[in-house]
């Protein structure tokens, strides 16, 4: 009975549907209707009046007048959830105006035809000059190669005839347009596949690394560049690398899933002898001893190495390889992260890798030798050199043939390790607030 009777329901969130709204509110009504031909905003005499406007604007108007003319968050919030499903603003800086203006120039790109870029040129420069401000990273999942055409190399044989190679839109005069860009995440290849897929849609040309590598060159504050799961071999990988070679900014890279093999890790190394790279994944390149002993002998070239990750997972080392890690472990004191999982790696370099892990240099060290070829010996071996070893704070070592007891004892070791560490910077904490005050 009592609650038939209620008065008051506030789990009703439609109780003032149908109440009269203010003259205030019908004037900003016909305000947003129009806004398109008479976009007013700093107008507005309040703060107040200006805040609803933003929350009944609609998100549809045109890119060209609302990024001159808005900045208020919560728009381009309601704008991006509305053109996109996902959205994490995280990952642009927490500023949803970035994000829809990187999403938006992330789209554009993607759908760029390279084969008629001549004529979408001045398109394209609108384009940058609306969103260069707001652009931090460039995100490309996906890139158009150009149309397949045929040339023919005897006319008195038309059936001899040459493919031409496979081009992307000229990157060397899209990035170095953006003053703050400082991420680059490029997959030169299609996400979604038509009728006429073909194999050459993955591919990638001397020309695009060259010309990838002359706008990288003019990107001062440029410091994490990705390219991923494409044919980038030696030769590409060189003239990509030549252009990189000028800036000095760069303290990420990855080439995850590519063909370097070991002539082109060997270029990267040259590449690494020359700069200062903080972390460095190479991650299923098909590379071997001799490619690992040239980046190894890469970084220790350098006077002072500052490298902390490295990421070699899903390359045949084997027990060679591993014992190039090894001797790089024994020089580095920066190395923080080793990840040498799935790499073939048998009983000789599971060996090595225990022996090494008492005498490194570094200070604070993870470590992941998962899916390796090794056997419960091994995990003996590990599990004493962990015992030694107070600066390895993480340890992977799944599908490794450990017995139960090693990979328990291990985990405690890391553990330990990780606790005494977490005191330690308390206890500095604490001793730096005790100096300051």
């Amino acid at each position: 009975m009592n609650e038939v009777d209620r008065t008051i329901r506030p789990e009703d969130v439609s109780w003032d549907e149908e109440s009269v709204p203010s003259l205030k509110t019908l004037a900003l009504r016909v305000i947003a209707s129009v806004w398109k031909k008479n976009p007013i905003l700093e107008e507005l005499p309040t703060c107040e009046d200006r805040n609803m406007l933003m929350e009944i604007l609609p998100t549809d108007l045109p890119f060209e007048l609302t990024i001159r003319k808005i900045e208020n968050e919560y728009y381009w919030e309601r704008c991006s959830k509305a053109r996109w499903q996902h959205n994490d603003c995280a990952k642009h800086g927490n500023s949803w105006r970035r994000r829809y203006c990187e999403g938006a120039l992330r789209e554009y790109l993607e759908n760029l035809e390279p084969t008629f870029f001549q004529s979408q040129k001045e398109d394209c420069k609108n384009m940058i000059t609306l969103v260069r401000d707001y652009v931090h990273t460039l995100e490309l999942r996906s890139l158009l190669p150009t149309k397949k055409h045929k040339t023919s190399l005897n006319e008195e044989d038309p059936c001899l005839v040459e493919e031409a190679p496979v081009h992307h839109i000229p990157l060397e005069l899209i990035l170095p347009q953006f003053p703050n860009l400082a991420e680059i995440r490029i997959n030169f290849g299609l996400v979604y596949m038509n009728d006429g897929f073909e194999w050459r849609d993955f591919e990638i040309s001397m020309e695009d690394c060259i010309g990838l590598g002359r706008g990288i060159k003019a990107c001062p504050r440029l410091k994490k560049f990705t390219l991923t799961r494409s044919n980038l071999d030696q030769p590409r990988v060189a003239a990509l690398l030549q252009g990189m070679l000028e800036n000095d900014s760069i303290e990420e890279m990855d080439f995850s899933h590519c063909k370097l093999a070991d002539k082109g890790a060997l270029a990267v190394a040259e590449f690494l002898s020359q700069k200062k790279i903080k972390i460095l994944h190479l991650a299923n390149n098909d590379i071997g001893a001799e490619g690992v002993a040239g980046i190894v002998y890469g970084l220790l070239k350098t006077e002072h190495t500052i490298l902390q990750h490295l990421n070699l997972k899903l390359n045949p080392l084997l027990d060679n390889g591993a014992f190039q890690t090894c001797a790089y472990l024994l020089r580095s004191k920066s190395l923080q992260v080793l990840d040498v999982s799935a790499c073939g790696i048998g009983a000789a370099g599971g060996t090595a890798l225990a022996e090494v892990l008492t005498s490194a240099k570094s200070e604070n060290l993870t470590l992941n030798v998962s899916n390796n070829d090794f056997n419960e010996t091994i995990g003996e071996l590990f599990e004493r050199a962990l015992k030694d070893a107070p600066f390895i704070v993480g340890f992977e070592a799944r599908m490794c043939n450990f017995s139960r007891q090693s990979e328990y004892s291990i985990h405690e070791s890391v553990f330990r390790n990780r606790q005494r560490r977490r005191k330690r910077r308390g206890d500095e904490a604490n001793a730096r607030k005790s100096t300051e005050v």
